[in-house]
């Protein structure tokens, strides 16, 4: 039997740890209705992070809080299937910003030059 999580040890306890149970406080989520659905978007933004930084950074609280919003944002895009976040106070429509910024900042530190992608 294989390992369901390939990645590799998580930081210490007390830090920022990306996994299915701080997802789940990030989204709001307080069933397992949805785990299969976020254990998806934490694989796909832990894969995405992962392969645009260095290896000996993966356990940084910056890059694990970066794979959380990553998901968030991912598992919470699915209600904008066109983009169109919501609408402001004034009536104008909303979109989904192409890229977080704050996953960029968080990530920008650890990023290897030869992989890094974001963009």
């Amino acid at each position: 039997m294989s390992d369901p999580n390939p990645w590799p040890p998580m930081p210490a306890p007390g830090s920022v740890v990306a996994d299915l149970a701080t997802l789940k406080l990030y989204v709001g989520t307080r069933t397992d209705l949805d785990d299969v659905l976020l254990q998806q978007r934490l694989d796909t933004a832990t894969a995405w992070v992962y392969e645009r930084t260095m290896e000996d950074r993966w356990g940084h609280p910056d890059l694990q809080e970066a794979i959380l919003l990553f998901a968030s944002r991912l598992y919470k895009r699915r209600q904008s299937p066109e983009g169109v976040a919501g609408f402001s106070a004034e009536g104008v429509v909303v979109r989904v910003l192409r890229e977080d910024p704050d996953i960029r900042l968080l990530m920008e530190r650890h990023l290897d030059c030869l992989n890094s992608g974001v963009g």
